[in-house]
């Protein structure tokens, strides 16, 4: 079974053309896939802004809609510090500026709500998924603004899991003049 020097070389390049040849399709499409990956990549957070500016949107004319009663949310809150600071941590982070905005809504929320027990509460209370529905029962929101709570913690949420969410400093400021608003309006109950 001796083999000739021309059988072994067409035994050699029969086996070696499937590999050689699937190494060469990689390698000519390689850059054209490395270009596309950032791509697509981005579409999928693009939407997620895109959604997130919608609804900040129809929230911030859901709002204005409802200004000419007296005990709503305003969409423009009267400048404050806190704001301020909110404001700054835009020019920075978006996302980080709707998580403190966030927080500071939650933390006027759970102050409220705890002012209703005689006891004060633990971390139960700023954990409590029905905080809002708490502060409508204690007549401190009414239910247009229990949509608005309810609407800035979803929006929180989406912020707060979306991995490198661009959003613009315009949509952080909606969102923050919202916010203040609404901790303005639950402070003064």
């Amino acid at each position: 079974m001796n083999m000739d020097a021309l059988t072994f070389t067409a035994e050699a390049i029969k086996a070696l053309s499937w590999p050689t040849a699937v190494v060469l399709v990689a390698l000519m499409v390689r850059k054209p896939v490395i270009e596309l990956l950032p791509f697509l990549r981005r579409l999928k957070y693009k939407e997620i802004e895109l959604e997130f500016s919608k609804e900040l949107a129809q929230l911030k004319s859901d709002v204005k809609a409802s200004e000419p009663t007296t005990n709503q949310v305003s969409v423009a809150p009267a400048p404050s510090a806190s704001n301020n600071r909110l404001l700054n941590i835009a020019s920075i982070s978006t996302s980080a500026a709707i998580l403190e905005a966030w927080s500071e809504l939650e933390s006027a929320s759970v102050a409220v709500a705890s002012s209703f027990w005689t006891q004060t509460p633990g971390d139960a209370i700023k954990n409590y998924s029905r905080l809002g529905e708490y502060l409508l029962q204690c007549k401190v929101i009414d239910e247009k603004q229990l949509v608005i709570f309810n609407k800035l913690r979803a929006l929180r949420n989406k912020a707060a899991h979306a991995a490198d969410l661009n959003l613009s400093e315009e949509a952080a400021r909606t969102y923050i003049e919202l916010a203040t608003s609404l901790i303005a309006h639950i402070r003064s109950a």
